[in-house]
C-alpha cells in the first residue's frame, strides 16, 4: 500500500517543511484540496459528514493548489503531487490547462490531478457558473484539458466549450486525471478517467464502490488499461490496508493535520514521523 498525505489547511509558510518532511519519511506523494471561499452563510449540504455540516474550522487556509505545489516541487525530488480534489468545473479550461501544464514541468513528471464535481452551489453562483450543469460542463473540461495538454493545435466543438484552431505550450501529455466521489456520477466518470479518489466510509462500502468502477471500465473495453484507485481518510484507515490492498486499492491519503496534538508545524512534522514509522516501515 502506498500512503500518500494530505496538506490541506495547513498555512503557507508550512508547506515547504511539511513536504520536505513527507518525503524523508517514505509517503509516496502529497495532496491539496480546493475551495475558492466561502460564502459566511450557505445552505449547501456537505456530502462527506453525517449531518452536512464542514468538517473543518472556518478560518482554515485553501491556498492555490497549483502555485503551492510548484513551490512544494522545487525543495522535493521524489515525492509526487495531485489535488485531492479540485472543484474543476468552477473555473475555465484554458486558464486551468494553462497552470496545470506549467506545474508539470516544474514538478517533472510528477503531478497527476484529482477532480471533483464540487458540493457548494453558492460558490459556483458568485462566479457566475450554472450549478445545475457543472458535470456535463465537467466531461467537457476533461476532453479539452487533455487536448491542451498535446501542445498541438487543435480544435473542439462541444456543448459548452468550442474554439480552434488553438495551440497551448507547455505540454502536459503525461498527467493522470482521477476523479473523487462515492456518487454514481462520479464513479461513472472515474472509469471513463485514469482513477478513482473515494472518500472511505468502510471496507464493504469501498469494496462495492471499487467493484462498480472496475465493472464500468470492463464494460467500456478499458479493463486492461491503467487504473490508479485511492481512499481518503482519518489515520485509522491504515488499519484497514490490507483488505483494502485485496479489494483494489493502492493508495490511502491522511490529513496532515490530524497526525500531531496540534496544527503547529512541529507537532505535525513529528505526527507524520509517528505514523510513517508504523504504517510505512
Amino acid at each position: 500500500m502506498k500512503y500518500w498525505l494530505n496538506a490541506s489547511f495547513l498555512e503557507l509558510d508550512q508547506l515547504i517543511p511539511v513536504a520536505k518532511a513527507a518525503e524523508e519519511m517514505g509517503f509516496e506523494g502529497l495532496t491539496l484540496a480546493d475551495h475558492l471561499f466561502f460564502p459566511s452563510e450557505f445552505s449547501s449540504s456537505y456530502p462527506y459528514s453525517p449531518d452536512g455540516k464542514v468538517i473543518w474550522p472556518t478560518q482554515s487556509s485553501w491556498p492555490d493548489c497549483w502555485v503551492s505545489i510548484a513551490a512544494m516541487a522545487q525543495v522535493t525530488q521524489r515525492l509526487r503531487f495531485s489535488t485531492g480534489v479540485f472543484v474543476a468545473p468552477l473555473r475555465d479550461p484554458f486558464s486551468l490547462a494553462k497552470s496545470i501544464g506549467t506545474v508539470a514541468g516544474l514538478a517533472d513528471g510528477r503531478l497527476s490531478c484529482g477532480f471533483g464535481a464540487g458540493w457548494l452551489q453558492e460558490e459556483f453562483e458568485i462566479v457566475g457558473v450554472d450549478f445545475t450543469s457543472r458535470g456535463a460542463r465537467m466531461d467537457e473540461m476533461l476532453d479539452v484539458l487533455r487536448l491542451l495538454w498535446t501542445g498541438e493545435m487543435v480544435t473542439y466543438h462541444g456543448k459548452h466549450f468550442g474554439f480552434g484552431p488553438i495551440q497551448m505550450r507547455p505540454p502536459a501529455p503525461s498527467v493522470a486525471i482521477l476523479i473523487g466521489g462515492n456518487s454514481r456520477p462520479a464513479l461513472r466518470r472515474a472509469a471513463r478517467n485514469d482513477g478513482w479518489i473515494g472518500s472511505y466510509t468502510d471496507v464493504d462500502d469501498v469494496s462495492k464502490m471499487a467493484a462498480e468502477v472496475l465493472r464500468l471500465r470492463d464494460d467500456a473495453g478499458r479493463g486492461a488499461e491503467p487504473f490508479q484507485m485511492a481512499v481518503v481518510g482519518s489515520p485509522r484507515v491504515a488499519r484497514e490496508a490490507n483488505a483494502l490492498g485485496d479489494i483494489g486499492i493502492q493508495a490511502i491519503t491522511v490529513p496532515a493535520v490530524a497526525l500531531g496534538p496540534s496544527w503547529a508545524t512541529g507537532d505535525v512534522i513529528a505526527g507524520v514521523g509517528e505514523f510513517a514509522a508504523r504504517w510505512l516501515s
